[in-house]
């Protein structure tokens, strides 16, 4: 007896068989088809959609009721990485001075970013409010490349690291 293709995963194209539908390892959620393993890739997301809790900020007292949203989200957002890790960044940790009158570099930081036009838009405000709050870096040399990133999925991102 061979097995017979009802259908294809909604979400990964791979073949979903009738037995799969009949014991449960694949099924319909939200009209789509998935097979078993974009199924349990879908419970798992659901699941840790409860981890994160709402951010508080320290002057949420202080914002009026006919604030603008570009008023809200400039005063407040002032950098980010995509792979989280903004607070993770911190100058004073390094001994070593800035020499902005030498030729060489003393440290360097990189930036990646999707490409896409709002992910590259994003990176460049990015860079330039990184610039903007350290008035003593003088950039000496950057480099870019595109390759992929891992994360949940492979995915193309550009690289640029500054050396300043």
């Amino acid at each position: 007896m061979t097995d017979e293709v009802t259908s294809v995963c909604g979400a990964c194209g791979s073949s979903v068989y009738k037995q799969h539908l009949d014991s449960g390892i694949a099924r319909h959620v939200g009209g789509k088809l998935l097979c078993s393993h974009c199924l349990k890739e879908h419970e798992e997301q659901k699941s840790g959609d409860d981890v994160f809790e709402p951010i508080e900020f320290d002057d949420d007292d202080d914002i009026s009721s006919d604030s603008s949203v570009e008023d809200l989200s400039s005063s407040r957002i002032h950098s980010a990485t995509s792979m989280g890790m903004a607070s993770a960044w911190d100058e004073s940790k390094f001994k070593r001075p800035l020499q902005p009158g030498i030729d060489g570099a003393t440290r360097c930081r990189t930036f990646h970013c999707k490409l896409s036009e709002g992910a590259l838009e994003f990176m460049m405000n990015q860079i330039n409010e990184w610039l903007e709050a350290n008035e003593e870096i003088v950039i000496k040399f950057s480099n870019s490349s595109i390759g992929p990133f891992e994360g949940k999925h492979t995915e193309q991102n550009i690289i640029i690291t500054v050396f300043y």
